[in-house]
């Protein structure tokens, strides 16, 4: 039986690690139970987690920063920081993003390893929170522009599914700002076979009381080419869903992970690739 690879990719440096745990569980249920004949066995999931890079100097930050201990609105002051110090620490050049991007590339390594995982023609979507989309569309596309002879799965060549949530890339699309980490890229694996080609979409999720997250088709013609679509949901809790701090929310919100699952069920629909 052929596989779905999902790879999860977190955005703020004060994630934990497993922090993806419930979110594959969701999106299991929601797929095996939208259509006869689906199996939990169809989808293989693995986390990438780098938080444990920044996780130290963000904290030490927080703690010189509220030294008098009368700062307030802490939990979301902490997404904030998050969001503001990764753009000033994962930046070409520097130790962390050189950090950052060889443990997302062990990710996908250690992915590729996996029994059930061809690494010449098993299709991949990535599922990429906040920060994370800022990251992995520019992994993407260094892993497209380069000549190495690593195998498609690592390269990204079979590449057929990407969704981001709670992205803030729009305030890298700046066009003074001419940041390359500001530049959509394609997610049509070119290993992918013409059928698959077909289906691949890049989705973007965000809640409009999100004030981290963008949509992201209006920002340019090449944004208005790549992405599929841009869809405005309601995520959080009672407490979090009408403010700022939805930010997180996305991981449990039914709203996400119910499309997210639809989606996967459409490439995982029946047609030549599945079942040769």
């Amino acid at each position: 039986m052929k596989r779905l690879a999902i790879a999860v990719i977190h955005g703020l440096g004060s994630e934990e690690e497993f922090y993806s745990v419930e979110l594959k569980h969701r999106i299991t249920e929601e797929y095996v139970k939208g259509a006869q004949g689906r199996l939990e066995d169809d989808l293989l999931f693995h986390e990438i987690y780098w938080g444990d890079i920044v996780k130290e100097e963000l904290n030490n930050f927080q703690q010189r920063a509220n030294y008098k201990g009368d700062l307030a609105y802490q939990n979301l002051r902490q997404i904030m920081t998050d969001t503001q110090a990764l753009a000033l620490l994962y930046n070409p050049g520097t130790e962390i993003y050189e950090s950052i991007n060889n443990r997302i590339k062990d990710g996908f390594r250690k992915f590729a390893s996996h029994r059930r995982i061809d690494v010449e023609s098993t299709p991949l979507v990535i599922l990429a929170h906040s920060y994370g989309g800022v990251m992995m569309s520019h992994y993407i596309r260094e892993m497209h522009a380069s000549t190495s002879s690593i195998n498609n799965f690592e390269s990204m060549k079979t590449l057929v599914g990407y969704v981001t949530f709670g992205n803030p890339m729009g305030v890298y699309a700046l066009s003074g700002a001419n940041s390359i980490l500001g530049k959509p890229c394609s997610i049509v694996g070119d290993a992918l076979d013409d059928d698959m080609k077909k289906r691949a979409r890049w989705y973007n999720f965000y809640d409009k009381d999100d004030i981290i997250a963008y949509p992201l088709k209006g920002l340019s013609e090449e944004f208005d080419k790549h992405v599929n679509g841009d869809f405005e949901i309601n995520v959080g809790s009672a407490a979090t869903s009408w403010n700022p701090a939805c930010h997180t929310g996305y991981w449990e919100d039914k709203d996400f992970y119910r499309p997210v699952a639809d989606f996967i069920g459409e490439l995982r629909a029946p047609h030549s690739f599945w079942q040769s």
